[in-house]
């Protein structure tokens, strides 16, 4: 004979099966409704003035009215941006903590050393904002008239030529490093703690050369006190219409320092929406517009699986070329 079915069983099953449906829907609509309570810091791996700390205090002054806590750019100075870096690694990955990355911490250092962090696993990339080709530099009276006669230079005798970097294993240590196996040479590298003190030590005489990005070298190069003599880019920069990139010249070095904010690996979903689209929104902003016109940055958006992305590629690139 059949088991007759409880009426007021059925119905608790039913409500159970109800509120289960319910809950899977409010949970999407629970998750998009964080926001900070709290100051979001953004951490600098190099000295203020350089190009990373210009770019952190920029998005900082454009994401005020939009993220309604202070944003605050505190510069942990050292190793290439890896102290920085590990520093973001070890944070809480809450969204109350992002470094500017992209550069050598992310894509050149690790290939150098081993880190306290994987650069391609250990971070959750909010959003590319920038990217600039490095640019190698002489001073204004420089003997050196253009990169060729560096070159010449340079084949002389092994550490003949000078240059200054943002610090040993930087991306712009790295380039150097492929500018030499390219060429057959070998340049005497001076590492500083950041553009600011390379730039000024070039202008100083201190060095015959310097690897920077152009809004690190702008000031200087406005000024007359320092000449770019060539881009390290797949083509030249808009900025400086003149000056030959090394392709161009014969020998195709080509690496890019990308600038974007980065968070610790296992920032939740909510989280990096939110801070995606309120920094997005930023570097939409008329302040953020006014600093890419005075500035000279090559604006290069992209999302965090896209920035991603490209930082794999560009470690391994610059592994590949380093251990050839």
């Amino acid at each position: 004979m059949p088991t007759r079915k409880n009426p007021l069983s059925a119905r608790r099953g039913a409500l159970a099966i109800a509120l289960l449906a319910l809950g899977a829907l409010a949970s999407p609509a629970r998750a998009q409704d964080w926001k900070p309570t709290q100051p979001i810091t953004i951490l600098v791996g190099f000295a203020p003035g350089g190009s990373a700390d210009q770019i952190a205090r920029q998005l900082s002054f454009a994401a005020k009215g939009i993220i309604p806590v202070p944003v605050v750019v505190v510069n942990k100075v050292g190793a290439a941006g890896a102290i920085a870096a590990q520093a973001t690694a070890e944070a809480k990955p809450d969204g109350y903590t992002l470094f500017v990355g992209g550069g050598s911490e992310t894509t050149s250092v690790g290939n150098h050393k081993a880190l306290p962090y994987d650069p391609r696993k250990s971070f959750v990339p909010v959003l590319k904002v920038a990217r600039a080709p490095s640019l190698l530099v002489v001073k204004a009276d420089s003997k050196y008239g253009d990169m060729r006669a560096l070159l010449a230079e340079a084949r002389l005798a092994p550490e003949k030529v000078s240059y200054g970097s943002t610090g040993e294993g930087g991306i712009f240590h790295s380039t150097a490093l492929v500018l030499e196996k390219q060429t057959g040479t070998k340049w005497l590298h001076v590492p500083y703690k950041g553009a600011a003190e390379a730039m000024t030590a070039l202008a100083a005489g201190q060095v015959d050369s310097a690897f920077g990005a152009y809004e690190e070298m702008k000031p200087l190069i406005d000024a007359g006190r320092l000449r770019p003599v060539a881009v390290f880019s797949k083509s030249r920069s808009p900025a400086l219409p003149n000056v030959p990139t090394m392709t161009e010249l014969g020998v195709p070095v080509a690496i890019d320092n990308m600038k974007g904010l980065m968070g610790p690996a296992g920032l939740p979903e909510p989280v990096y929406r939110y801070l995606n689209d309120a920094f997005r929104r930023a570097v939409q902003s008329d302040a953020w517009k006014d600093y890419v016109a005075k500035s000279g940055i090559t604006v290069d958006y992209a999302d965090g699986p896209a920035f991603q992305q490209e930082i794999v590629e560009a470690y391994e690139t610059i592994g590949k070329a380093i251990r050839k």
